[in-house]
């Protein structure tokens, strides 16, 4: 596969306004990975896929790799990699956390975060505003792709897809621990105007089996939404959906990383399913 071109975000406004389908590529400054396939009214974004952090960072960071790679979503890009619109974060959560406001992105240095002291030392001014730099690179195309797609198709569903793990405390299979498997955040959306929808996606992902289990569906249980879900719930009311997916950790082992392709396969393939219901239905 040959490498993605980088593009400003003034080159991909330009390409959606002129409706130059398909482009992929990476931005600038190297935040977000997108793929731009076709039109449509909906989009799938991975916030928290990467694992990268920049190398001036990484003596200041004291979190080592191993552990960024099991407290991130690692595969979620896969859940939407078939989306005519995809956009995928590429640094970690460590560096700058996407799903908080700017102000919250870079986790305190004298704070635990999943139990782990994320920093060495504080980060001086340079640092932070480079950090800034990033995180708004990644909201400024994401709020660019939404103004393109309410412009064109009068409102967006955004599938904000997560995973989280499970066995923290202690090695358990998936079907004892009581978490449920998919959990969807919907509590700072309107969801009394956007009951049908959410209904959609509840009934839709529900009576999945897998090992001879049914994987149980809840809401705001492990994950009430997050800063993309207060975001739009705020300057877009009634024209923004964003469904915050969280699925457990049971499609690969949490703790060496190795991915169970058939597992992953089933929960995309439901997702795509029931994505095809809800984007069919207006709003």
């Amino acid at each position: 596969m040959s490498a993605l071109k980088k593009y400003s975000l003034e080159e991909i406004g330009q390409c959606l306004t002129e409706r130059k389908f398909p482009i992929s590529g990476i931005t600038r400054l190297g935040s977000t990975e997108f793929h731009f396939r076709k039109p449509a009214n909906y989009l799938g974004v991975a916030l928290h896929n990467g694992i990268r952090v920049r190398p001036e960072l990484l003596e200041a960071l004291k979190v080592g790799q191993e552990e960024r790679f099991r407290e991130e979503d690692p595969y979620t890009d896969y859940f939407v990699n078939d989306f005519p619109l995809q956009l995928i974060a590429r640094d970690s959560r460590f560096e700058y956390d996407l799903n908080w406001e700017i102000e919250k992105c870079i986790y305190p240095a004298v704070e635990k975060k999943w139990g782990f002291q994320v920093w060495n030392r504080p980060l001086n001014h340079s640092e932070v505003e480079t950090t800034y730099l990033k995180y708004r690179e990644f909201h400024t195309l994401l709020d660019l792709l939404i103004g393109y797609i309410i412009e064109n198709q009068g409102s967006v569903v955004l599938f904000d897809i997560h995973s989280y793990c499970y066995q923290r405390e202690v090695r358990t299979d998936w079907w004892v621990d009581m978490k449920p498997e998919i959990n969807l955040g919907t509590m700072y959306i309107n969801r009394a105007y956007f009951s049908p929808l959410i209904d959609l996606f509840m009934v839709g992902v529900s009576g999945i089996t897998l090992d001879g289990h049914t994987l149980r569906v809840a809401e705001n249980e492990v994950f009430p939404g997050g800063y993309l879900t207060r975001k739009y719930a705020k300057s877009h009311i009634q024209q923004v959906l964003v469904l915050a997916i969280e699925y457990k950790k049971i499609f690969m082992d949490e703790w060496t990383g190795e991915l169970y392709p058939r597992k992953l396969e089933m929960l995309k393939e439901n997702l795509l399913l029931t994505k095809d219901r809800i984007v069919r239905t207006k709003f």
